[in-house]
């Protein structure tokens, strides 16, 4: 035998054993593949991806094909050494200088704005809140001790509403005050009646409740005056007003109406066209003065609760006494004589 042939031999067994060793090494492989799926098949079931095959040799990056085609940012132009280019005095507009002589005036320093001039709410603190009301309570306490009208001789009288209201024309004058007479809130009344006002020939002196009984009491007179004289009254002639004595100007018995601002009396009328009339001769005189004197009688003991006429007693035959005294033990009782 040849050497040639020794050598093909030798590298057929060889070839031989190496493809066994792998055969069997594929096998074993494959069993063991085969094993740990059908035991991970136990577990979990995954989904079969297939497999992808690698490429044999990487792929090598290539250039960015846009990358050459980008232009270079311009770069700025370098300024030369020389330093700032100055401006052309032919090109640039500059602007005019002010004269010297003007000078600036000096601006004034703004005044901090009022409390009124506020944009929002600037609440004090609570503290300092109760400190203001304490002040400002002191600060009113002062004010009513320097206050003639709070002083310790303040008088505390009571406003009237026939007055507020216009029912009667007057003002309120000091308290009266003579040993049992007298009166807190007295008034001097001027004229009496709102829509059609009719003149007291002389002030007189009465309290509130006295001159609101008046207001309604002249309107009935107006429409008797009006009927029996054809005419408006112009004004009223009055005796006693506030006198600080008894009844009838006694010297014993009860204190009158009159000492308590509580009484008047009524002595003539004088009308718009001239005529007049007297209580004392009218009583008993011409038919319409008879009727009107006895017309305003009847009025007036609906509105007053004493009144006193010529039929009552000597003392009234030339007066019409009105009051609003107390009768009775509740005050509802009437005299009318």
């Amino acid at each position: 035998m040849t050497l040639f042939s020794r050598q093909s031999r030798f590298s057929t067994l060889v070839l031989l054993s190496l493809t066994a060793c792998i055969a069997s090494t594929i096998l074993i492989s494959s069993a063991g593949d085969a094993d740990a799926r059908h035991r991970r098949g136990h577990r979990t079931r995954s989904i079969p991806q297939p497999a992808v095959p690698l490429p044999a040799v990487p792929p090598i990056p290539e250039a960015n094909p846009r990358a050459a085609e980008t232009p270079e940012a311009p770069k700025p132009e370098e300024k030369p050494a020389g330093g700032i280019q100055k401006a052309d005095p032919q090109t640039t507009p500059v602007p005019d200088e002010k004269p010297a002589a003007e000078a600036k005036p000096v601006e004034k320093p703004e005044a901090p704005p009022k409390p009124a001039e506020q944009l929002g709410p600037n609440p004090l603190p609570k503290a300092r809140a109760a400190d203001t009301d304490e002040g400002k309570a002191d600060h009113e306490e002062g004010a009513e001790k320097a206050d003639p009208s709070t002083s310790p001789d303040r008088v505390y009288q009571n406003a009237c509403p026939a007055i507020m209201n216009g029912d009667v024309q007057g003002e309120i004058i000091p308290p009266l005050s003579e040993g049992v007479c007298g009166e807190r809130s007295p008034l001097k009344v001027t004229a009496i009646g709102k829509d059609n006002p009719v003149k007291f020939a002389a002030p007189v002196t009465t309290n509130c409740a006295m001159a609101s009984s008046l207001a309604t009491w002249v309107v009935e007179v107006q429409k008797e005056a009006q009927a029996n004289f054809g005419a408006e009254i112009e004004s009223i002639t009055t005796g006693s007003d506030y006198q600080c004595r008894k009844v009838n100007n006694g010297h014993k018995g009860r204190v009158s109406e009159h000492a308590f601002a509580n009484a008047v009396d009524i002595v003539s009328f004088k009308f718009k066209n001239g005529k007049t009339t007297e209580l004392g001769s009218g009583w008993k005189g011409k038919p319409e003065e008879q009727t009107f004197w006895r017309s305003l009688h009847k009025a007036s003991c609906d509105r007053f609760m004493t009144v006193i006429g010529p039929d009552g007693d000597a003392a009234h035959q030339g007066n019409l006494h009105l009051d609003l005294g107390c009768h009775g033990k509740k005050c509802e009782a009437r005299i009318c004589q």
